[in-house]
């Protein structure tokens, strides 16, 4: 599998009809003091308008929205920070102007129910479609289902078990199943032409996908899937065709501001990709990576061009190749498990829990990241995988990866 050097991957020759063209792009959340200025200030559709030609033409867009919508202060108890944006932030989405908002991620559920309630709400009234998301643990399950082109598209959204999750009586984020999300797929790809997996998962910041949400995914496509794309590791994966049908491992940040005073161009986190599929009755014929860039100013996310955006393709080509070797996918989360940075293994090797601290309500939330390590999946295949290390006492000899994997982390190759 190579993108050409346009970024485009073309798969089979399209048939009778005219053709879906979808749009999907990453993490959205515009987040912090400096992107409410700029929207209090006008500045929106600026942001935006670099991205218009694109987003006119797609017939269906699509984005990760990974925020509550929310002025509460009912933040949850969990690991790792708690992330909302206020209702104003959707004059940013307006400029995006796209069609479905992404729900089920680590951060829906950050200020408990009713502001799942709300966001779903204001999306809603404001014109937009939503997923992943619901009252309960059934509405948030329900694909949604939309039609295009005289083509009928059914779009499920799972995310990693972490934290704000729908119960069987309480709002939150669609939560992953294997078994059902399985079973779903095959249910909803007999009542569709075209069958979207979309999840939300993996280990932040590495530029491979881990063996467990490779397999994951083909088994998405063996159920039905005629299109699989995961969200949420902060960094551009690599993609395939698995069974003629594609998967895209990670498109990174769309829009998702960090402190001014982080801001590096070599900084993955600020340089993602959308990507741009035309699709037929039977799927996804052709697709095109469209590489994109915010900067410190936030002031607008801008397609790469010219140099960086062929070397932007020849990075993703390279980071692809892993995936079609499963000795080398697994190498390469080997090295993750056992590099200095991975916080599980932290967690375990420096464990200061005591039975008494589980009954300790001061002590809940400083136990909330051993919580996060056996229930989320990337997290908890992480602690698997490390363990095995140490028991086979291949730690050392696992780090071989390791400076590949560092190199593959930064964008040194872009030049602004």
């Amino acid at each position: 599998m190579k993108l050409d050097a346009n970024g485009k991957l073309h798969i089979r020759e399209a048939k009778n009809g005219l053709p879906l063209n979808l749009l999907l792009a990453g993490d959205f959340c515009p987040r912090f003091e400096r992107a409410q200025q700029l929207i209090a200030t006008g500045g929106a559709e600026a942001v935006m308008a670099p991205l218009q030609n694109l987003l006119q033409a797609a017939d269906l867009s699509i984005i990760q929205f990974e925020t509550p919508l929310t002025e509460a202060e009912s933040a949850i108890c969990k690991s790792g920070p708690n992330i909302k944006c206020p209702p104003q932030s959707l004059e940013l989405l307006q400029a995006w102007g796209g069609d479905v908002a992404l729900l089920a991620n680590n951060h829906t559920g950050d200020f408990d129910d009713i502001p799942v309630l709300e966001t779903i709400s204001l999306l809603e009234a404001a014109g937009f479609q939503t997923v992943g998301a619901g009252a309960d643990l059934a509405e948030a399950a329900k694909p949604l289902l939309l039609q295009r082109q005289s083509l009928s598209i059914g779009i499920i959204n799972v995310a990693e078990n972490e934290f704000g999750g729908a119960l069987f009586d309480r709002p939150g984020a669609n939560m992953l199943a294997h078994f059902d999300n399985i079973r779903q797929v095959r249910e909803l790809k007999s009542q569709v032409d075209l069958c979207l997996v979309i999840t939300h998962g993996g280990n932040e910041h590495n530029p491979v996908p881990s063996p467990r949400v490779v397999s994951m995914s083909r088994a998405f496509v063996d159920a039905g899937a005629d299109l699989v794309v995961n969200i949420h590791p902060h960094c551009p994966q690599g993609l395939e065709i698995f069974q003629g049908k594609p998967i895209v491992y990670s498109l990174g940040n769309f829009y998702f501001p960090e402190r001014s005073e982080n801001y590096r161009p070599d900084n993955f986190w600020y340089t993602g990709y959308m990507l741009q599929c035309q699709a037929d009755r039977l799927g996804v014929f052709e697709l095109q990576v469209i590489p994109t860039h915010f900067d410190d100013s936030l002031s607008k996310i801008e397609p790469l061009q010219g140099q960086n955006k062929k070397a932007f393709f020849d990075y993703i080509n390279a980071i692809s190749a892993p995936i079609a070797e499963p000795r080398e996918l697994q190498a390469y989360h080997e090295a993750w498990a056992a590099s200095q940075s991975n916080y599980v293994a932290r967690l375990i090797r420096q464990a200061a829990w005591s039975e008494e601290d589980f009954a300790d309500p001061e002590k809940k939330a400083s136990l909330m990241p051993l919580r996060n390590i056996f229930t989320c999946e990337a997290h908890h295949e992480l602690c698997s995988t490390w363990l095995r290390l140490f028991e086979q006492s291949r730690l050392e000899e696992a780090e071989k990866y390791l400076p590949q994997l560092q190199k593959w982390q930064k964008a040194d190759f872009i030049k602004l």
